[in-house]
């Protein structure tokens, strides 16, 4: 794992990177684009990455999560699970409830999440999906704009 957190362009701060997925915060929007460059993010990995980024809300004033997956072709639930129920309400915490979400062209991917959410919902009725703003794009740009 390489955690940096330094500046590497103007307002572009990066925050994880590795094999699997890089993270960069970029300042003047106050959002962290989270973008997997690989089809699988193993889950010691994936709780690394978001450990990075958790690590990283904590001290920083961060209003939006871009979680770019379009290069995923592997849905893992156990990692969606944790990302959801112990991940997403720490972050709440520290502000963050605005997570932009871009999958992959995929049809069985973009099921299998819907699926999951379904699950998460039935298996924790405590966490309320409603208490964020969770929007589903189709590009960076997009994202960036919501």
């Amino acid at each position: 794992m390489t955690t940096i957190m330094q500046e590497t362009q103007k307002n572009k701060w990066e925050i994880f990177n590795n094999r699997f997925a890089d993270a960069y915060f970029l300042a003047d929007k106050k959002t962290i684009v989270c973008k997997a460059t690989t089809n699988y993010i193993p889950e010691k990995e994936f709780k690394e990455l978001f450990g990075a980024i958790g690590e990283f809300i904590k001290t920083h004033r961060v209003e939006k999560l871009i979680f770019d997956k379009s290069k995923l072709t592997v849905f893992h639930q156990p990692s969606m699970v944790w990302y959801h129920i112990v991940w997403k309400a720490e972050m709440a915490i520290y502000g963050l409830l605005t997570y932009r979400k871009i999958l992959p062209n995929d049809s069985f991917f973009r099921q299998s999440v819907k699926i999951g959410r379904e699950k998460i919902k039935k298996e924790h009725p405590d966490f309320n999906f409603d208490k964020f703003d969770i929007q589903y794009c189709d590009s960076l740009e997009e994202a960036l704009e919501k």
